[in-house]
């Protein structure tokens, strides 16, 4: 009980953290827009399988992305995990121009452990968007003066930080020997701020003749319900079949405006945000606890979802990923035979309509679980190479690599040990 007061310590500290602590994993001009970068659920386990969840039950790990999973764990079973993400971008302009930018923060603290032979129960909190920018760009303006025409330079930056996070409580039952029902209910919340500053030539004064600063805070709950079928398909040949399911919410909360010139004018709106409706189903075979193929599907009705009160600026969202993890030998002796090889990739259309353009994005991604001593505990690594938009049009491209760490630590609960 030592080790689990010790993480229970570690636990409370990190969530505190990440509550009063804005999420910024992302430094992508793309997160000006909507809600910013979308971050689904994943532990340090799916995000190096492509993202692979919904049909996935696992015994030492925490899947949230489907709550009908936390009945994988048997009943001595105390399982703590968290993570950090990295993210390095490299951005390329229609004129070849590039830039890179680096940033990385804690991503997500979960805990998950059984109530009975039947139920368990799982607690976290994880991110739901990411907002992080800051770009100029550069125009003239021409004024008749007395002497003539004038041309008159200014620079426009564009600054965003913030994001939205999610702290959740979920339950899962079994439902006879093959199915279990679970729910996620979460708490939604968070800031995101957008600043725009305009700035003209210093010839003309070095005046801002425009400084708009907006904050969007949301409060409000959602429910995400969990289903999953389990079946061996024949010996040591097992089936899992899982799906999820969100209902369309209005977001509660605050939208500001502030605008100075010579005067500042404050406004203050009601929300006029929603999230979508979200489906998602998977599928995944494995073979003993050695070998896992899985493959998800994932959409999102965010054409139906409102934005600043209206919904022609977002698109359905639609995201498929597959994935593997293979260990040769979980109880060899050779360390080697014991880690956990896992590929994957995924390839996601945006939920963005921009100047009538959806920004998709594309990503492999390939990672290694290292077990601990006595196997039950593991420290997992995760890389993806992404890439996000083209340098056509007028767009921007973003090519990515995110490096992912978490450790999950499963621990015996109430369980006393008998020396002879």
């Amino acid at each position: 009980m030592k080790t689990t007061s010790k993480i229970l310590l570690t636990a409370g500290f990190l969530l505190s953290f990440l509550c009063v602590n804005a999420q910024n994993n992302t430094n992508s001009p793309y997160t000006r827009f909507g809600l910013g970068e979308l971050a689904d659920y994943g532990s340090g386990r799916s995000k190096a399988m492509g993202g692979t969840s919904f049909g996935i039950r696992n015994n030492r790990g925490v899947n949230a992305a489907n709550p009908a999973s936390y009945t994988c764990i048997d009943s001595l079973s105390f399982i703590f995990e968290f993570g950090a993400m990295g993210k390095e971008s490299i951005f390329t302009d229609s004129n070849n121009k590039r830039d890179n930018s680096f940033n990385a923060n804690i991503e997500f603290l979960t805990l998950r452990f059984p109530i009975g032979r039947w139920f368990a129960a799982s607690v976290g909190i994880t991110p739901y968007s990411y907002v992080g920018y800051s770009f100029p760009t550069n125009g003239q303006v021409i004024t008749e003066g007395t002497s003539g025409a004038d041309t008159i330079s200014y620079q426009r930056n564009y600054k965003g930080t913030g994001g939205l996070n999610e702290i959740y409580g979920g339950l899962a039952a079994k439902i006879g020997k093959h199915v279990s029902l679970g729910i996620n209910a979460y708490y939604l919340f968070g800031t995101i701020q957008n600043t725009r500053q305009v700035t003209f030539d210093a010839t003309y004064g070095s005046f801002y003749s425009t400084l708009q600063d907006s904050k969007l805070k949301i409060s409000d709950f959602n429910i995400r319900y969990g289903l999953q079928y389990y079946t061996p398909i024949k010996q040591k040949h097992f089936l899992t079949v899982g799906a999820i399911f969100e209902m369309k919410n209005r977001l509660g909360g605050k939208y500001s405006v502030e605008t100075s010139t010579v005067d500042t004018i404050s406004e203050k709106n009601g929300s006029k945000f929603d999230t979508p409706m979200t489906i998602g189903g998977g599928v995944s075979y494995s073979y003993t606890n050695k070998l896992t193929v899985g493959a998800d599907v994932l959409y999102q009705g965010w054409s139906d979802a409102k934005y600043f009160g209206v919904s022609d600026t977002l698109t359905d969202r639609m995201k498929f990923s597959i994935g593997t993890e293979y260990t040769p030998d979980p109880f060899a002796k050779n360390y080697f035979k014991r880690i956990s090889y896992r590929l994957g990739a995924n390839i996601s259309t945006g939920y963005l309509d921009i100047k009538g353009s959806n920004i998709a994005n594309y990503g492999i991604t390939f990672g290694f679980g290292l077990p601990a001593r006595g196997g039950r505990s593991a420290i997992n690594i995760g890389v993806e190479y992404g890439r996000l938009g083209n340098n056509s049009y007028g767009q921007i491209r973003e090519d990515y690599f995110k490096f992912s760490l978490s450790a999950s630590f499963n621990e015996f609960w109430f369980f006393k040990r008998r020396f002879e």
